[in-house]
């Protein structure tokens, strides 16, 4: 069992973006979990888990348990995922939960956690725990101050260094082709070059 494993921090802009992430190599389908870090799942809904209860993460503030069982696997995904708690819960509680996570014993050898872009200012208390940091970015979606937002934050806790920073990385959901497509990567790519940190690796 592996007693110390990785937490790689993914901030990501839709939750479709979770089926590009073997695509980009960013997971792949070994022992690897991910794990929704947010208030309110975002992801439930995707995976018809909205009416659902679960503990989720927090689970692992009761002795003895471990990360893989209590993971949900979709049937559209290759990697299991620890959904958000629902009901939800509070910053600090999952933040308690997460701080186990690189040491409670189980069967998975890596873990990346998921953030919503709007929601990485709230969860900065959970940087210290991660062992580095990227951007998933749907094309389809404008540009918006809550990546600028997050771009402050990341600057500020100093997790863009070529240590810590595993770039930005831009996906397009075969489902979200809209006209303009084209239009919204040239407004991003021109809003990038405003942060030149966040495209370096």
């Amino acid at each position: 069992m592996t007693t110390s494993r990785s937490i790689h921090c993914l901030f990501y802009s839709h939750v479709w973006s979770i089926y590009q992430l073997e695509t980009l190599g960013l997971i792949k389908t070994g022992n690897e979990l991910l794990v929704e870090l947010a208030l309110e799942s975002k992801f439930a809904p995707a995976f018809d888990r909205d009416e659902a209860r679960h503990k989720g993460l927090i689970e692992l503030l009761q002795p003895g348990a471990q990360l893989h069982k209590i993971a949900y696997r979709p049937k559209n995904l290759n990697v299991p995922i620890i959904l958000a708690s629902n009901p939800p819960t509070t910053v600090d509680t999952l933040i308690a939960a997460l701080s186990l996570v690189a040491t409670v014993d189980s069967l998975i050898d890596e873990v990346t956690v998921l953030i919503h872009i709007n929601d990485g200012p709230q969860f900065v208390s959970a940087y210290p725990l991660m062992s580095d940091f990227s951007i998933v970015w749907d094309i389809a979606d404008f540009p918006s101050t809550g990546l600028l937002t997050l771009t402050e934050s990341l600057v500020k806790e100093q997790c863009l260094n070529k240590d810590k920073w595993k770039g930005l990385h831009l996906c397009s959901h075969p489902n979200r082709q809209f006209p303009d497509n084209k239009l919204r990567e040239s407004i991003l790519r021109d809003l990038l070059n405003d942060f030149p940190a966040l495209n370096s690796v």
